[in-house]
């Protein structure tokens, strides 16, 4: 299915707005909703947040499995995060939510509602279509929902009425923000307001969007204390370093021109390590973390020439193959056929005429981030030895 044509929008849309009557809305948005579900495009009118979401989740048909009541706590007692901020929505959105016949939702960043909160009536209404504490209600769960397209647009939504995918839907409406951890961009979960369609008003959004944004500066502040933390009780050596926490949040480093996050590799060990974007390196687990020390070691890059692009570091604590996009590839096999080095007036022949010295820069900083330490400048080289791969 496509969309007719795409709208320009403000960061928060409101379902409905000041003075709009939502029984009339539910009933135009009935009629849009099923020429879409029989198959038809999604109509023009339909709002651009639901009209994304109704395309990338289609209309859901699956049922709705909570966790076991064991699996559920699991979930609750591990989320550090999501529990630190619980009596921050209850302070914040509870006594409104209640005033208004509507439940507070907080659901975990994979989708899984972990806490329904508010008053009775709502809730006995929630548990008839699945919306329930253990649910998961991710778009691909359920469709067009508030959890759901707030987690994919990264962005608060109110999904109003027959704007939800799934029939049982529509006479709610969901008012969800999404929460992400400012320290490291995670996606931590959604917190969201959510009750009868009749209670449906733009103030809402508003609301929830402030206080997410209110638990975004907690989590903010949090992260920076563990930083610190991490810091002050680890003992840091005089050579390179990079002192990061579980998450690769750089908490100090000397040496490295590094951002605020490195991406950690998957079943970190402590020993010779090579990172992405970092290096080889030792590695030493701390209370809280990674220490990771630079490593001087003999490396080979391996150019293998197949469908796929890919370079294969090869180091003392194993191969790491790491994806090329064309260009990039185009540029290692230039600097390997020119182990002297090639000019910046040689690399800018792989771009059309006229494209800009800027951005050619940025592609070679990216790849550079890709390769670290192996390709040094004035002039652009590769600094370790090249050999040819067969097929992968």
């Amino acid at each position: 299915m496509t969309v007719n044509r795409r709208h320009s929008e403000a960061t928060y849309q409101a379902a409905l707005t000041a003075g709009e009557d939502p029984m009339i809305k539910a009933r135009d948005l009935k009629a849009l909703h099923q020429r879409w579900a029989e198959g038809t495009q999604i109509p023009s009118v339909v709002r651009p947040v639901v009209a994304r979401s109704w395309g990338r989740a289609g209309a859901q048909v699956n049922d709705i499995v909570p966790l076991a009541a064991v699996a559920l706590q699991e979930r609750r007692e591990s989320n550090d995060e999501l529990s630190s901020l619980v009596g921050l929505f209850k302070d914040r959105l509870l006594p409104l939510a209640t005033q208004a016949g509507n439940q507070l939702v907080i659901s975990d960043s994979q989708g899984y509602v972990l806490w329904v909160l508010g008053p009775s009536m709502v809730r006995r209404r929630s548990d008839g279509i699945g919306f329930v504490a253990g649910a998961r209600w991710r778009e691909s769960d359920v469709g067009t929902n508030g959890i759901g397209a707030a987690m994919a647009e990264r962005a608060p939504v109110q999904i109003f009425g027959p704007e939800h995918a799934r029939e049982e839907q529509h006479s709610w409406v969901c008012t969800s923000a999404p929460l992400s951890n400012p320290g490291n961009s995670s996606l931590v979960g959604a917190v969201t307001l959510a009750g009868s369609y009749r209670t449906a008003h733009p103030h809402s959004l508003a609301l929830v969007s402030s206080v997410a944004r209110e638990a975004q500066s907690v989590l903010r502040t949090e992260h920076l204390l563990r930083m610190q933390r991490l810091e002050l009780t680890t003992s840091l050596p005089e050579t390179e370093y990079l002192l990061v926490d579980t998450q690769g949040s750089v908490a100090t480093s000397r040496g490295y021109d590094v951002d605020g996050r490195i991406s950690i590799p998957a079943g970190m060990e402590e020993g010779r390590q090579w990172v992405a974007g970092v290096g080889a390196v030792d590695v030493q687990r701390i209370l809280g973390g990674w220490l990771l020390q630079r490593a001087h070691e003999e490396i080979t890059l391996e150019l293998n020439d197949s469908l796929i692009h890919q370079a294969v570091v090869h180091s003392t604590s194993g191969p790491t193959r790491i994806g090329l996009s064309a260009k990039h590839w185009q540029i290692v096999q230039l600097l390997a056929a020119c182990p002297t080095g090639v000019s910046s007036v040689t690399l800018q022949n792989l771009w059309p005429a006229g494209t800009a010295s800027v951005t050619i820069r940025a592609e070679l900083s990216r790849l550079r981030a890709k390769l670290p330490g192996l390709i040094a400048s004035r002039p652009y080289r590769l600094v370790v030895p090249v050999i040819r791969g067969g097929l992968i």
